[in-house]
């Protein structure tokens, strides 16, 4: 029994390893880049999943959300294409590498590609229009 405790534990020591570092200490282009792309990708829709989910009595993100979900159905966005976004937007933009990757979604997809359907819905509900960066 005990051998088997200390397989389990052993196997567990490799796998935790193996994984990639927690969402919550993803905060800059370094460990975005540890992620690789497969990891990347995953954070990247994680983020657009967040980012399009709506909340009630707040137009604001009703917009936002409703503006990301025509944006990526238009476009045909994949996780992968918004990752590159991400990758992209560190690239040009190095001095904000030591940004989160939320940073680097809001400039290139949130105000960038995806801000005419973000503002189309907002005029369409009377909101402000969101400035591109």
């Amino acid at each position: 029994m005990r051998k088997l405790k200390m397989a389990v534990a052993a196997l567990a020591l490799v796998v935790s390893a193996a994984v990639p570092a927690r969402a919550g200490y993803i905060d800059n282009y370094r460990s975005w880049m540890m992620l690789g792309p497969d990891g990347q990708s995953a954070y990247a829709m994680a983020l657009f999943d967040t980012m399009s989910v709506f909340i009630a009595g707040d137009e604001f993100s009703t917009a936002r959300a409703i503006g990301l979900r025509n944006c990526a159905k238009a476009l045909n966005l994949k996780a992968g294409m918004m990752a590159q976004a991400i990758t992209k937007y560190y690239q040009d933009y190095p001095e904000n590498q030591v940004a989160s990757p939320f940073v680097a979604f809001n400039g290139y997809l949130e105000r960038g590609a995806c801000s005419p359907f973000i503002n189309e819905v907002r005029r369409e509900m009377g909101l402000p229009e969101v400035k591109k960066q």
